[in-house]
């Protein structure tokens, strides 16, 4: 290696030394308090959105709970009062922009203006291409993306009056790399990436940073209350299954708090993983591969058949093999997160 060679080494090091160093100052510029804040969490009756509820209110964070289910929020704002919290609840469909508008306000009126925002509330529909109908994808569409939109232009006003705010859109490793079998989830899910990284540049202006959180799979006990098609048996026991194994999943806890840190430090996009979730950068760093390697997986996913379009919760799905040994850390997170009661047909 010639002293030029070495030169050029050198100068590339520094500078990336100092990109870095310069970006890290930048970041801990942005760092706020998270005590005595009013947050909003959608979907926050149980699993991801509950486990964030719990940390938030054990920072002294004030929660209004979002969600359809007037029995799931009752227990979740017991949840948090048992830690000491302080919570509220409203009954609120996120596709609905009215019932966001009339529960912002309430949030408001009892807690104080809205400092912060989670945006979890979603749903995942499980079952190959021909189970599906437009109505599936119409359906995602409105809760995990729309639903987003809902809620941030109903805290919007207070937000830019008082310049300040963090938004926190709960996206997925989903919404940057499509899954076979889950196909209304993931277009749904690439459109709340592209919403949420487009309000984070405009509403950057008004003091508002907006946080785009992509997790891989979490093990939150979700699988329960998701719904499967076409032979919605088999699909069941591979979601559920891939859930509950630690090299594909997160902890749920662990992925809150990487969450809230996002939120903390006002981060642009952020990649939820842990050391063993190999797959989340090798999607990165191998697009064309990764591509490939999901249409192969998609040859070993069950055929269309069994319920046909029709649609089945998850703990409508049982089988030998889920609920079974294979799945036990999902069904333990089920039990914390509040995950196991049946969701009623006639939820609003």
């Amino acid at each position: 290696m010639n002293a030029t060679t070495k030169t050029i080494l050198a100068a590339a090091g520094l500078g990336a030394a100092t990109v870095i160093a310069a970006r890290a100052l930048v970041r801990r510029s942005r760092r706020i308090d998270m005590a005595g804040r009013t947050a909003i969490v959608t979907g926050g009756s149980r699993g991801l959105g509950l486990v964030l509820a719990r940390e938030l209110v054990d920072e002294g964070v004030r929660v209004a709970l979002l969600a359809r289910t007037e029995a799931d929020l009752q227990s979740a704002k017991a949840d948090l009062e048992s830690r000491g919290g302080v919570a509220e609840y409203f009954v609120c469909d996120v596709s609905n922009r009215q019932r966001v508008n009339d529960a912002v306000r309430q949030a408001e009126t009892k807690l104080g203006p809205i400092d912060l925002l989670f945006n979890v509330a979603g749903i995942i529909e499980v079952g190959p291409l021909d189970a599906m109908t437009e109505e599936d994808f119409r359906k995602s569409m409105d809760i995990n993306c729309w639903g987003i939109l809902h809620t941030t232009l109903a805290v919007l006003p207070g937000m830019r009056e008082r310049r300040f705010g963090r938004i926190v859109n709960i996206a997925s490793i989903g919404g940057k790399r499509a899954v076979p079998h889950m196909l209304p989830y993931a277009a749904s899910k690439f459109a709340a990436v592209g919403l949420s990284n487009g309000l984070r540049a405009e509403l950057a202006k008004d003091g508002i940073l907006v946080s785009t959180v992509c997790p891989s799979l979490m093990r939150t006990g979700s699988p329960r209350n998701a719904t499967f098609k076409g032979q919605h048996r088999k699909e069941y026991a591979w979601f559920s299954i891939g859930d509950s194994l630690p090299i594909a999943s997160m902890d749920a806890r662990t992925a809150a708090r990487q969450t809230i840190d996002a939120c903390r430090y006002g981060d642009g996009e952020v990649l939820l993983r842990t050391p063993l979730n190999i797959g989340v950068p090798l999607q990165s760093l191998f697009p064309g591969l990764t591509r490939d390697a999901l249409a192969l997986a998609n040859r070993l996913l069950p055929e269309m058949g069994g319920i046909g379009k029709d649609s089945a919760y998850g703990y409508e799905s049982f089988s030998e093999w889920s609920p079974s040994v294979l799945t036990t850390l999902t069904e333990k997170a089920a039990e914390r997160n509040n995950e196991m009661r049946p969701r009623p047909a006639d939820a609003t």
